[in-house]
């Protein structure tokens, strides 16, 4: 006899209660009873016809087969992944560096970081492969470069471990890490590691299998742990990571010991820094001393760094189109904020009012009706404008940005004026030539405190003159590099600050103008003149279209 237990509930029972009900009838010669629920002191029997038990098993059975079919698919993917590893492994074959890549002691070729940096399954095919792969697969190069090795390692050095893809004994990203782990192994060690982990490997998520293979690798070899934390040493790096409402993450990866004497630095400083009222949290005390340290010219020595600002004119004047601080997007009232704090943009008066004195908003030239004017308690859309600006009007405070004295801040950041429909940029600017263009330079219009509603006297915004020479002057050289933001090759995120200013049409045959000039990172201004079969040419509507080796065209814009 089973018996089961149902908690005490109210009402007519569930559907799924009547449906656990038919599933249990359908036990052959039990008894089943079910107390303390909707069917209290019910024996339930056992029908054959009973339509609900039916239906309850076609429901287990067409979920069964759904799964089935996702697992089916997955084993899918898992061939379709062994079919592109070994296309991308035939692919490098053909791009032999010998060939293709100067040599290291030519000019112009990469340098010895650079090749140093890259997978050791990788020295022998051209530096532009993984280019090629990137633009042609629409991934980021790093991520190309990624798959090339392990394309690589597992056709050269784990052939066990792709025919086991092949069979779906192991999925994409379980061999991308039995790749990564064993890479370090001799190959007879390697082998003998590999057929290990392949034969307890069915049924194992990738954190377990990765957990066995280091052990294994570790019994096997432990030089080769060594020489796996040696590579970790030197893949040390710094990264930024865009986030969400105007934040973003700066992350470091030390070696463990260092990591963990600058954390528990940055502790020691926020509590130093504590006082009491201060209401800010410990997490948030360690950010600020963290900025302080870094931009602190009094600590690090003459360290400057600029920021570049990219807002369309509407947003400088009130509107709600996010903006750009150094190729992140940022909301708005930040964009806004950052102008006031820097004095690129007067502050307007109801931002100097206290929240107890700030009136429900009103345009320029209306009066306020009778229903704005009640309090806000009675009127929902006066109480939730003022609560935005009152939010605005803190941001600034919550931003904690000096002004550029005793900062490692070079100078106020420069604002990009874009057009909103197409997103172009129009022209660079700073506080006085925006003065001078959008106002009517009336006293009353130029402070700030009501918006001008006359004709503008300036002559106008746009882009820095031609440069005579071939180098671009310091002037246009921003413009070009708020204009393209990034560099201009297929998915390169490369920051533009950090990119060569490049001659659509080479100097002298074309001028040394914002209309043929491009940001390119050094590694693809290099492939844009070394790389063979690569074309760039540029297209009359400023998109750039690159031509790859095997003729596919790509094309980029700002």
């Amino acid at each position: 006899m089973i018996e089961r237990l149902f908690r005490p509930s109210e009402g007519p029972p569930s559907a799924f209660e009547e449906a656990l009900r038919a599933a249990i009838e359908d036990l052959p010669r039990r008894r089943v009873w079910i107390i303390d629920g909707p069917l209290h002191g019910r024996r339930v029997g056992a029908e054959d016809d009973d339509p609900q038990r039916a239906g309850f098993r076609d429901l287990l059975e067409t979920g069964a087969a759904h799964l089935a079919a996702a697992k089916a698919a997955v084993r899918e993917e898992s061939r379709q992944a062994a079919v592109k590893a070994r296309a991308l492994a035939a692919f490098a074959r053909c791009r032999p560096a010998e060939l293709l890549d100067r040599p290291a002691e030519e000019v112009g070729a990469a340098a010895a970081a650079s090749r140093a940096a890259r997978p050791s399954v990788l020295t022998e095919v051209s530096e532009w492969a993984v280019d090629e792969v990137a633009a042609s697969l629409g991934l980021s190069s790093l991520t190309a470069g990624a798959l090339l090795a392990d394309a690589l390692t597992l056709v050269e050095a784990l052939p066990a471990t792709l025919a086991a893809l092949e069979s779906g004994t192991v999925s994409w990203p379980q061999a991308r890490m039995l790749a990564d782990v064993l890479a370090p192994l001799k190959d007879e060690a390697r082998r003998e590691v590999e057929a290990g982990l392949l034969a307890r490997a069915a049924g194992k998520t990738v954190a377990q299998l990765k957990a066995s293979a280091v052990r294994a690798v570790l019994k096997a070899d432990a030089k080769a742990a060594v020489a796996r934390a040696a590579r970790a040493v030197r893949e040390r790096t710094v990264a930024l990571y865009p986030g969400e409402d105007g934040m973003a993450t700066l992350s470091a990866t030390f070696p463990a010991p260092v990591a963990t004497a600058c954390y528990s630095a940055l502790e020691a400083y926020a509590e130093a820094c504590k006082s009491p009222d201060d209401e800010r949290t410990k997490a948030q005390r360690m950010v600020d001393c963290l900025a302080d340290l870094i931009l602190d010219p009094g600590v690090n020595g003459p360290v400057q760094v600029q920021l570049s600002m990219v807002a369309t004119p509407s947003t400088l004047t009130g509107g709600d189109e996010p903006g750009e601080v150094d190729g992140q997007p940022v909301p708005a009232g930040m964009v806004r904020e950052l102008a006031y704090a820097f004095d690129l943009l007067p502050r307007p008066h109801t931002c100097d009012m206290t929240p107890g004195d700030m009136p429900p908003p009103a345009a320029a030239d209306e009066t306020i009706a009778p229903e704005a004017a009640a309090p806000a308690e009675l009127n929902p859309a006066a109480y939730d404008q003022t609560a935005a600006d009152q939010a605005a009007a803190g941001l600034g405070a919550l931003l904690r940005v000096p002004l550029t004295a005793g900062t490692a801040l070079a100078e106020p950041p420069t604002i990009a004026i874009v057009d909103e429909l197409s997103g172009q940029l129009l022209a660079l600017s700073n506080s006085a030539e925006i003065r001078r263009a959008a106002t009517c330079r009336r006293p009353d219009c130029r402070s700030g405190r009501t918006p001008c509603t006359h004709p503008p006297r300036g002559g106008g915004l746009g882009p820095p003159p031609d440069t005579p020479g071939y180098s671009p002057s310091d002037r246009l050289a921003t413009f070009v590099r708020a204009r393209d933001r990034r560099c201009r090759f297929p998915g390169c995120r490369a920051r533009a600050v950090r990119c060569d200013v490049d001659h659509n049409i080479p100097w002298p045959h074309g001028a040394t103008s914002e209309d043929n000039l491009c940001c390119l990172c050094r590694h693809h201004h290099r492939l844009r003149h070394q790389a063979p079969g690569w074309t760039m040419r540029r297209l009359p509507d400023g998109g750039l279209e690159w031509t790859l080796p095997g003729g596919e065209a790509i094309t980029t814009y700002p």
